[in-house]
């Protein structure tokens, strides 16, 4: 089973992903397994290639790791705003079943993963009539 740590702070570009980045690849280079995953990113930009999941790609490129920016996000969003808002404006809801199993897939692959948030703490990440889903309910799922 991996070790797990999660990265947030109060609010969108505070530092989340840099910090993120910097604690992988000194874990990379001192020798340990490490990667990265997250729930939900917002604001992917467009390019002809597809989506260009831009916090995932600093995270990859900055600690060198060998894998699919895609394997490492679960809800990718092209609308730059809250990870709720941009699901409701895509129609792609998250939940914590896909989370759950997209975190254990990359667990399988790495002996630690840092796992970073979205936004600040108490960002929603889902909030409609069916369920709503914040960073704290992550956090306690993944047992991180």
């Amino acid at each position: 089973m991996s070790r797990g740590i999660f990265v947030t702070a109060t609010g969108t570009d505070i530092g989340k992903t840099y910090v993120t980045a910097l604690i992988i690849k000194k874990m990379c280079e001192a020798g340990y397994n490490a990667g990265y995953y997250k729930a939900a990113l917002s604001g992917a930009k467009r390019t002809k290639d597809g989506l260009h999941i831009g916090d995932a790609y600093h995270v990859k490129t900055t600690a060198k790791l060998n894998c699919d920016c895609y394997d490492m996000v679960s809800y990718v969003y092209e609308t730059a705003v809250s990870p709720h808002l941009a699901a409701k404006l895509e129609g792609n809801p998250a939940t914590l079943k896909k989370i759950g199993a997209d975190y254990k897939k990359q667990c399988s692959k790495y002996e630690y993963i840092t796992v970073e948030g979205s936004g600040g703490i108490i960002c929603p990440i889902r909030y409609d009539n069916e369920q709503q889903i914040f960073l704290e309910d992550i956090i306690k799922e993944l047992k991180l």
